[in-house]
């Protein structure tokens, strides 16, 4: 959608003002409104109807994570700052104090009648987080905590700004939207047919045991091949083959929520376990892969690196 305002809403922008009830023009301190920094989201500085207040959630959905302990609201008699539309919402940033933001979304019927705004047209990956992180709606001032992720949490990445990386997932079931280090996630292989492809080749243990291997080679015939050390020390060359297939979480066999699930047959004996495969890009077009494997639905498994 084209942003359509009217000339004496362009001018009130440009002199950080609002327009309040009855009909007056209330001047509003711009002098902290922050630069977005370079990445996928935009915003612009957008006049509201003064006087007003709205119920602010971290994402587009009544139901989500909501700052302040639930009562997070932006005052219109203050600067706000607006990314784009997304269904009935839109994504705003606004200040609390000169200390602290809060970026969330109101409803669109907050704006003025003759104001529309673009589309927020955020895209959609699937990552885990590498390590425990803390989750905010506020990456550009305060850093304040609005929810917590551990270490291989499945998340959706929606856009980037700056070193940040804008994610939706969910705390104990609840869905929220908000901002994490980029460097704390990696990408996550979601088609069988890359997930073929990455896996073949050779891997070495970097942790956990639970495969009971030292090194595996998965061949593109699907026949696989390792080595273990036994107790004693000694080390041992094992034959077998392999099969991966989509897994369906909702059996709650794996602890960590796999993407797919590995067969792998050595001998008499077949053994199953969840499979998620993180990428991280290596530069010439290329990813540099690694096998979370998980055996069961306590927190234990092995993560293999190439």
């Amino acid at each position: 959608m084209k942003k359509l305002v009217s000339l004496f809403m362009i001018m009130m922008l440009l002199c950080g003002t609002a327009l309040a009830d009855n009909g007056t023009v209330t001047t509003i301190d711009t002098s902290n409104v922050p630069a977005i920094p370079e990445g996928t989201l935009s915003a612009e500085l957008i006049s509201f109807t003064g006087n007003q207040t709205y119920a602010v959630y971290s994402a587009p959905n009544k139901k989500s994570i909501r700052g302040a302990k639930g009562r997070a609201r932006v005052s219109t008699n203050g600067w706000i700052q607006v990314f784009g539309a997304e269904d009935d919402w839109i994504l705003v940033q606004y200040d609390i104090s000169d200390k602290q933001n809060r970026i969330g979304y109101i409803y669109i019927n907050a704006l003025p009648k003759d104001v529309t705004v673009p589309d927020l047209n955020l895209k959609r990956a699937a990552a885990v987080v590498n390590y425990d992180v803390e989750v905010t709606d506020d990456p550009l001032v305060s850093k304040t905590p609005l929810a917590k992720l551990t270490e291989n949490t499945k998340v959706t990445c929606l856009g980037t700004m700056g070193t940040w990386t804008y994610i939706e997932g969910k705390e104990k079931d609840v869905l929220f939207r908000g901002f994490v280090p980029t460097e704390c996630l990696s990408g996550t292989v979601t088609t069988l047919r890359e997930a073929k492809k990455a896996i073949v080749g050779s891997w070495k243990l970097y942790a956990g045991s639970s495969i009971n291997a030292s090194k595996i080679v998965f061949h593109e015939d699907g026949s696989v091949t390792g080595r273990s050390t036994l107790k004693s020390g000694r080390e041992v060359e094992w034959y077998g083959s392999w099969m991966i297939d989509f897994y369906d979480s909702s059996r709650n066999r794996y602890w960590n929520d796999s993407e797919f699930e590995l067969t792998l047959a050595r001998g008499t004996s077949v053994e199953l376990y969840g499979l998620r495969i993180c990428r991280q890009f290596s530069g010439n077009g290329r990813f540099k892969y690694a096998l979370v494997l998980s055996d069961g639905a306590k927190a234990s498994g092995m993560v293999l690196c190439e």
